[in-house]
């Protein structure tokens, strides 16, 4: 009778601990292996994109991964050419958010701009154009003789025929160019603000640990944070969830240094934060340790405990 109640009692605790664990407990979308019998706010996500692109077919979305998201993700592998297995692991998530992206463009160029059309379509072709070095003249909303021109030398340099017209393929190619252009040039910031983040962070190795300490006297995990990205204009809270509430969501094999990457460790959901250096390792404020230190991502302790990166734009100094 002792060991049915002892095995009730532990079936009851893990009951509760699944009905009370803080959503924000599960790693971002893509970066754990979703699969059939699965609960987790991920499949709510996973089971918003599937619909967009309409494979999902349900009016009402849920945590749970059963038989319909299974299928659902299923279809959508065999129309991307890859392994239907019902699995949404890395290389499916990386496949339905490239589709998300590429829908969104075709919804954004679904119009076509001429000779003497005018409004904030007009204006924005021209900002991109002008972005690109095609257009020299006012922006102005205006889609006159210069803006045709324009155009015209756009369609001509991408093998597309020159009419002068901005239909949606001529739109998509520009988007598509423009974006090229601002994912270099934000990639190119962004490793510059990254490096001079942690060169400022690694001055303060060996500082000692505080419980909410945000000051070189001493460091908690989200003080030290806080204090070095306010050091770049930055404001963040003195929290490791808030930080990971806030910025962009980055997949692991997205890090890059500056990036603040999260873990599971005294309690549920993001419980300690430090920055990414590179390599595969972290500045952090250490409480085993009692100071900031560097430590690899793949430890065992860590590795295990990863949640997810969050991405705050930093302008260089």
């Amino acid at each position: 009778m002792g060991g049915y109640f002892k095995l009730f009692i532990s079936i009851f605790i893990i009951f509760l601990c699944m009905v009370f664990m803080s959503t924000s407990t599960y790693a971002d979308l893509g970066d754990t292996v979703l699969k059939y019998n699965m609960t987790s706010p991920d499949v709510r996500e996973l089971q918003e994109k599937l619909s967009k692109l309409g494979f999902f077919k349900e009016n009402e979305f849920t945590n749970y991964f059963g038989e319909k998201t299974k299928q659902a993700v299923i279809d959508f592998q065999i129309s991307v050419g890859i392994k239907a297995d019902g699995i949404a692991g890395k290389e499916t998530i990386k496949y339905i958010n490239t589709k998300i992206q590429q829908l969104a463009l075709l919804e954004k160029t679904d119009i076509t701009l001429k000779l003497n059309d005018s409004g904030e379509n007009v204006t924005d072709l021209q900002s991109k154009l002008k972005n690109l070095g095609y257009y020299e003249g006012e922006i102005n909303g205006t889609f006159d003789e210069i803006t045709e021109q324009s155009v015209k030398k756009f369609q001509s340099d991408l093998g597309l025929e020159a009419t002068g017209i901005a239909e949606q393929q001529t739109l998509i190619k520009l988007y598509t160019a423009y974006n090229d252009m601002e994912t270099a040039r934000a990639a190119e910031s962004r490793r510059t603000a990254g490096k001079q983040v942690v060169d400022f962070a690694k001055q303060y190795l060996g500082v000692k640990y505080a419980w909410a300490g945000n000051t070189p006297k001493g460091f908690d995990c989200s003080g030290f944070t806080q204090y070095i990205f306010k050091h770049f204009g930055v404001e963040l809270e003195h929290s490791a969830s808030s930080q990971y509430g806030g910025g962009e969501k980055i997949s692991k094999e997205n890090l890059e240094p500056g990036d603040l990457v999260f873990f599971t460790t005294y309690k549920s959901g993001p419980s300690h934060v430090g920055i990414y250096i590179g390599s595969g390792q972290f500045i952090h404020a250490s409480t085993g340790d009692r100071k900031i230190i560097i430590t690899s991502m793949n430890s065992s302790y860590y590795l295990k405990r990863y949640l997810g990166a969050r991405r705050y734009k930093i302008i260089p100094k």
